[in-house]
């Protein structure tokens, strides 16, 4: 192992501190504007760290490329995530006033928009995408696992289909949606969003066709 791997390595794995936090958030958002105005692809590392005001030895002591500066921040969006949904499904059916699972992660789109644009619309590495595609796939797990108990153990549930597949699915279609609503500017609400996601997968196209009361959506766990 090189000494450069060693000492990013090191870094990596050390609690960083207030001076280094600031140094990343200040490359974090000088990338993700600059992918905006000129696509990913087009961004260099002396862009980056201009745009920044830092220099480029600083760029490299906390990154090996671009790439690893994506992946960065979406590994921290991944474990805001996380940390929503895993409190979503351990909440007590007594608290029935929170939003479900699929509303918070239009929400958490909603909120790191200019991210999620970057990615869904392919600008970026096909790591970064499968990155996120993996982040809402485990999401989704999640999500079904709290709704029709564990599609880990195929006993436990009465699905027609794999698991694996159900969950695909169910990823794979938030993520069509997700990229279009965001493209669109948000023009509905990630409230409104949701509702008509959940409506179109769990009933499907003949289910928004007739009347909403003849095919209501399934309510989540501990909700009315």
């Amino acid at each position: 192992m090189s000494n450069y791997e060693q000492t990013y390595r090191k870094m990596k794995s050390t609690k960083p501190d207030r001076r280094v936090n600031r140094t990343r958030r200040l490359l974090r958002e000088a990338l993700l504007a600059l992918v905006m105005e000129e696509g990913y692809d087009a961004v260099t590392i002396e862009e980056i760290t201009d745009r920044a005001d830092l220099g480029r030895t600083t760029f490299y002591l906390h990154y090996r490329d671009k790439e690893d500066l994506l992946l960065e921040s979406i590994e921290t969006i991944a474990d805001d995530l996380r940390i929503q949904v895993d409190e979503y499904i351990h909440q007590t059916e007594t608290e029935t006033n929170s939003p479900n699972a699929v509303l918070l992660i239009f929400q958490h789109a909603a909120d790191h928009a200019s991210l999620y644009r970057i990615i869904l619309r392919g600008g970026a590495a096909n790591s970064v995408l499968s990155r996120i595609r993996e982040m809402l796939s485990d999401a989704a797990l999640e999500f079904f696992e709290q709704r029709f108990g564990s599609l880990k153990n195929s006993s436990a549930t009465t699905l027609r289909v794999p698991a694996d597949v159900v969950v695909h699915a169910f990823a794979t279609s938030m993520l069509g949606m997700m990229t279009w609503w965001l493209e669109q500017g948000t023009q509905y609400s990630a409230e409104e969003v949701s509702s008509y996601f959940r409506d179109l997968f769990f009933n499907g196209m003949l289910g928004v066709l007739e009347k909403p009361d003849e095919h209501p959506i399934p309510a989540p766990s501990g909700q009315e």
